[in-house]
């Protein structure tokens, strides 16, 4: 049966959850917050769209394969784990250079690339689940 409150509710929530993750993502060094945490409410709101929804809906939502996502995730925290090794330093070694006056480092880099690799992880799980299960169909 179709709700369509519940419908409208649910995508709306999506936007704001993504939205809560996406901050969380960027508040996170000096404060709590960072790239796992936001990861897991960004998949949150993709779990819930998906349980009302479908997991073929959540797939036609973010548009690419969630292993893609996944490996995307990892190779951007990787090579900002390794890029310090580059000018001789160890890895993981915090390095920052400032773009319009804003400074970026290696650390948040990391965090968007957990973030990333979170939420392909967690959206990849869930709608095999649901697939093998086949919730909504």
């Amino acid at each position: 049966m179709k709700n369509i409150v519940l419908e409208r509710i649910v995508s709306l929530f999506l936007y704001v959850m993504v939205g809560f993750a996406l901050f969380l993502l960027f508040r996170g060094h000096s404060r709590p917050g960072g790239g796992f945490i936001g990861g897991i409410i960004a998949a949150a709101g993709f779990l819930l769209y998906g349980i009302v929804f479908g997991s073929e809906k959540v797939l036609e939502k973010i548009k690419v394969d969630p292993r893609y996502i996944l490996g995307t995730g990892l190779l951007v925290a990787f090579l900002a784990a390794i890029s310090p090794m580059m000018l001789g330093k160890p890895p993981l070694t915090g390095m920052w250079i400032t773009l319009a006056g804003i400074p970026l480092g290696t650390p948040l880099l990391f965090d968007i690339g957990v973030f990333i690799l979170v939420v392909g992880m967690i959206v990849s799980i869930f709608t095999n689940i649901m697939d093998v299960l086949k919730w909504n169909s």
